[in-house]
């Protein structure tokens, strides 16, 4: 049972990796990149992740939303929800969040120490921001990539260039609707 619960924390975790990237009790770390300097990791009390994409970076882009709902076993919840601001054919910036909600601490621990296990490999990357949000029934990962202005060569270095979105250092959106459309990802 355990090794099954292991394992779809594994391809949650791994779809979200590659797609991107309630209570009274809470607590974030942020590795916040957008500014170029170095990552400032802090647990802090807040209500909303820091992860952004302010106005003025999205001026003369499209939008696009999706989403995707999944059970990662008894009682855990799965939400995603994707923020796509693209130009003609290429994605600029994309935002994702991604929710895992359950009553069950062991399993919220083991999501909020593998959100920060996996966003640790990006620390100090530009144009990569990060929050993990932690609440007494959910942890929420919300991450922003400027793929505008990201170094693409740097990120595939983290993330490997086989079976990876990003041709040419940019990100084509029918190539990355194709890739989530596959994990159940319905857009509007």
């Amino acid at each position: 049972m355990k090794r099954n619960k292991l394992s779809k924390l594994a391809l949650i975790l791994m779809m979200v990796v590659l797609l991107t990237g309630c209570g009274s009790d809470k607590s974030s770390t942020t590795a916040n990149n957008t500014s170029g300097s170095s990552n400032n990791n802090s647990t802090n009390e807040s209500t909303t992740p820091n992860s952004s994409v302010s106005e003025s970076d999205t001026t003369g882009m499209e939008k696009l939303t999706c989403s995707r709902e999944a059970t990662a076993g008894s009682g855990v919840d799965v939400n995603l929800d994707y923020e796509i601001f693209y130009q003609g054919e290429y994605i600029q910036i994309l935002h994702s969040t991604e929710q895992v909600v359950t009553d069950d601490q062991d399993t919220l621990d083991e999501y909020e120490d593998a959100y920060k296990g996996i966003y640790k490999h990006y620390e100090g990357l530009k144009y990569y921001d990060n929050t993990v949000t932690r609440t007494n029934n959910s942890v929420t990962s919300d991450t922003v990539i400027n793929y505008g202005k990201i170094d693409t060569d740097k990120l595939l270095a983290i993330e490997g260039e086989e079976d990876n979105v990003i041709k040419d250092g940019k990100v084509k959106l029918d190539d990355w609707l194709d890739f989530a459309e596959q994990f159940g990802t319905k857009c509007e």
